[in-house]
């Protein structure tokens, strides 16, 4: 299974791409957020969120960007005249939305849909591209590649308008260009590109910023053997810089600065701790009970959001991270830096990370790694079992692999394909 050829490789990349684009493009032309079924909800799209995009640029259509500062507006309904500015989350996808509907002079979903949706072909392509550079392999490349395009992750986020396919993309390239900066003698022409990343992200979503940081601290651990380093007071500075251009939004909004601090402060309090400091009650149940739920969430969830199963891949990855730590400890090194990346969230504002399940997306990355090492090995020990005739070890792989084939056809195969795609009525 360790060869394949480059000639082979394109053609599993062409075949996965029109499978996926086929299904896209039925949700982008027939899946709309406005009915009431879970087609675009959950693991399966962000649609309240969509919905508040497609909110927004009607109001910027109707009065221009300049009133809100730039900010989104939510639930905005010209006949009862009221502005519902969102100051709690980045506005840039909101404004792009904005100049969609310019564009199209429309405010049909099939077509604001359309730029996110040719956006998200570069995007396919080149996490393939990410992985093969990192792993120098052809087949983790396509095993890392397909666990993530053919599921929930990307089909059913390809055409969101809001921040997930933005944020997601810019941190697959801030991820290749962080560790092309480190092999190629700490090139500028990497690191500058990651800076002006760094301020985007933290103005598409708070999200991002937090992976990217972590992220940046694992490389220098890993490289430089420093936690302070010049890498990371850059960017560190450059998300201060980046919020700091959020907070400024925010203040021209209020026409005050200490009142953009307090409503921050209000929405960290939220995010973190689930505590509204107005009204003193939780968005949604959540205490200490609640946290130690957080780590059974992150494997749950990848059931549902990748095409092999989490806790599937978290028994594989166990036995194939043993062999990598001695075969290829920078590759063992980096993927470890990835986890604590893609945790980050989680920890840091528990409350969202809990509520929200398409959360999950910051795995995405370790994800594909874990699964471009593990799934090679899973497929060589359950060959040589059989080979050997060893029945204990048969015994395991058969029904780890039948699990993640019932997985694959329940939470993947039927809803995904199927149910909220071509099946959808």
């Amino acid at each position: 299974m360790n060869n394949l050829s480059n000639v082979k490789y394109i053609k599993y990349q062409i075949v996965a791409f029109l499978f996926c684009f086929t299904l896209v493009i039925f949700r982008l032309l027939n899946v709309s957020v406005y009915d009431t079924s879970r087609a675009r909800a959950d693991l399966n799209g962000d649609g309240y969120s969509d919905i508040n995009t497609i909110s927004s640029a009607k109001y910027f259509n109707d009065s221009g960007f300049i009133n809100t500062a730039f900010l989104p507006v939510h639930d905005y309904y010209p006949e009862l005249k009221q502005t519902n500015a969102y100051t709690h989350y980045p506005a840039i996808p909101n404004v792009l939305c904005g100049f969609y509907t310019y564009i199209f002079n429309s405010y049909k979903e099939p077509l604001l849909r359309i730029i996110p949706a040719l956006l998200s072909i570069l995007f396919f392509f080149f996490i393939f591209k990410v992985i093969k550079t990192i792993t120098q392999s052809n087949i983790a490349a396509l095993c890392g590649g397909l666990v993530l395009v053919l599921a929930n992750y990307y089909i059913a986020w390809a055409d969101n308008l809001h921040q997930h396919l933005y944020g997601e993309f810019l941190k697959w390239i801030y991820f290749y260009l962080l560790y092309n900066y480190y092999i190629k003698n700490k090139s500028w022409t990497y690191f500058i590109p990651m800076l002006l990343i760094m301020v985007l992200e933290v103005n598409i979503s708070f999200e991002q910023p937090v992976f990217l940081g972590i992220l940046t601290l694992g490389f220098s651990i890993i490289f430089r053997k420093k936690v302070f380093s010049y890498e990371t007071i850059s960017a560190a500075s450059f998300v201060i810089i980046g919020f700091g251009l959020h907070i400024l939004q925010n203040a021209v909004y209020f026409n005050s600065l200490p009142m953009a601090i307090d409503d921050m402060k209000s929405a960290f309090m939220l995010r973190t701790a689930g505590v509204e400091l107005t009204v003193q009650k939780s968005e949604a149940e959540f205490g200490i009970k609640t946290i130690f739920e957080i780590p059974f969430n992150w494997f749950n969830r990848m059931e549902r959001f990748y095409l092999f199963p989490g806790w599937a891949i978290l028994i594989i990855g166990i036995i194939a991270l043993k062999d990598l730590r001695k075969t290829n400890k920078e590759l063992y090194q980096i993927i470890w830096a990835v986890f604590f990346a893609s945790i980050g969230w989680s920890i840091l504002m528990a409350q969202h990370g809990y509520v929200h399940s398409f959360t999950n997306k910051h795995f995405s990355i370790f994800y594909a790694l874990l699964s471009a090492i593990s799934i090679p090995v899973f497929y060589e020990n359950f060959k040589n079992s059989i080979t050997q005739k060893n029945k204990r070890n048969i015994a395991f792989y058969t029904l780890l692999s039948l699990y993640a084939l019932v997985m694959f056809i329940t939470q993947q195969a039927i809803p995904c394909y199927y149910q909220y795609s071509i099946g959808y009525k």
